[in-house]
Parts: C-alpha cells; structure tokens; sequence
C-alpha cells in the first residue's frame, strides 16, 4: 500500500479550469525560486532537487507540495515531453498504460493504469496545458470511473542558467481509504524525491534532436 502511495504523490496539487484565472498557478516569481528558504535554494545549486520540508500555502488555504529540480535540457524540450502526459509510462516504470482518451484544443484526458505488486490502480486524469507559460496543471475527471477520491497537480517551468530548466512542481492526492497522517509524511518526504528524479533522468537522457511527438499509439500499453 505504500509503494502504491507514494507513486501516487508524484502524479498528483491543485485546480486549474480553463474557465479559471491563472493566478491559481503558484507564483514562484520571475526566476522561480518563490517559497524556497536560503538553505533550499544552496541545496538546489548542489543537488539539483529539492523536496521542501513544509508544503507551499495557496491563497485559497490549499497546501500542495512545492518540490524543486533542476533539468539539464532547455525549456523547450522539458515541455515537449511534459505536455504529452500520456507518454509518463516511458520513464514511471510503475504505469503499465498511459492512453489519450480525448484532446480538445489545449486540453488533454488520460488513462492511466498502475500495477504495484499485484495490486492495480486505474484512473482518468484531465489535464490543462498553458504553452505560453510553460505550465501544466490536472485534475481527476470526476465523470470517469477511478479509484481515486481527489487528484491535482502542476509542473511550472523556468529557465536557468547553462540552457538549463528549472522545474517547479506540486501535489495532492487523496485514495479512496483513509490514511494516517503519519504515513503520508513519510511518503512525503522519502518517497517523492525518488520518483522525481526518475523524470529528471529520463528527460536527460533525450538528445534534444530525437524528441518526436509521440501519437497516443506510440505510449507503452501491457
């Protein structure tokens, strides 16, 4: 149950409609460094990934997950792969499908479904690409069978030096059983630096020159 968790906190944050201003996405400031003690941010220089100790606090009182990493690829290519959420079966070795269902403009409905010790999970996820700010945000959609109660999330992306990217991300998630508090600190804070950087190697790992869009058809399906 606790594998199966802390993936879970990787592909979940906070609601952003279409119909919804913008300023719902966190405001990490023009270098996205926003939230981020003094320690945080020398750990980022070093480390290049960052798992803050406290979540971040939305103006609406929401408090998501604020992790921070750095990625050596531009921009450009960390949004390419981003914004196509049905490719995150190519480097979370959990998922054993990720398929577009629907696309409608800058919107994107995917299934997912992950498998952790004989013991699946499936859900749909609606997700709302923003190309100009280099952000994404999801939510559960709510008229598709899921095992998931509540599901939200965002990445934010910035530039950093060297051609670099930084890449903002948060979280929140809520499974259809209760959960002490105690475990969900723990996959917190042991469990989503993890699984994060498995994004950082895999959009590393890419020559910038064989990023091609791949069609639904192309994602990995067992």
């Amino acid at each position: 149950m606790i594998s199966i968790l802390s993936w879970l906190l990787l592909l979940s944050g906070l609601i952003l409609r279409a119909d919804q201003p913008l300023e719902l996405l966190p405001d990490f400031g023009p270098d996205g460094l926003g939230g981020l003690s003094w320690e945080e941010k020398e750990l980022l220089l070093t480390e290049e990934i960052v798992v803050p100790r406290e979540p971040t606090i939305l103006t609406d009182g929401k408090t998501v997950i604020a992790a921070a990493v750095i990625i050596n690829q531009p921009v450009e290519t960390v949004w390419r792969i981003l914004s196509q959420p049905e490719r995150q079966a190519d480097y979370l070795k959990e998922i054993k499908k990720s398929r577009l269902v629907k696309e409608e403009g800058e919107e994107k409905w995917v299934y997912f479904e992950v498998d952790i010790y004989g013991f699946s999970i499936h859900y749909t996820v609606r997700h709302y690409l923003y190309p100009q700010l280099k952000s994404l945000a999801w939510e559960l959609d709510p008229e598709a069978e899921n095992d998931l109660s509540y599901l939200l999330g965002f990445w934010r992306l910035y530039p950093w030096s060297e051609g670099k990217t930084l890449a903002r991300y948060g979280s929140q998630v809520v499974p259809k059983f209760r959960l002490a508090r105690a475990i969900i600190q723990y996959l917190y804070r042991s469990r989503v630096k993890s699984s994060l950087l498995a994004v950082k190697k895999y959009l590393e790992s890419i020559p910038a020159d064989n990023l091609l869009v791949n069609s639904p058809g192309n994602c990995r399906q067992k």
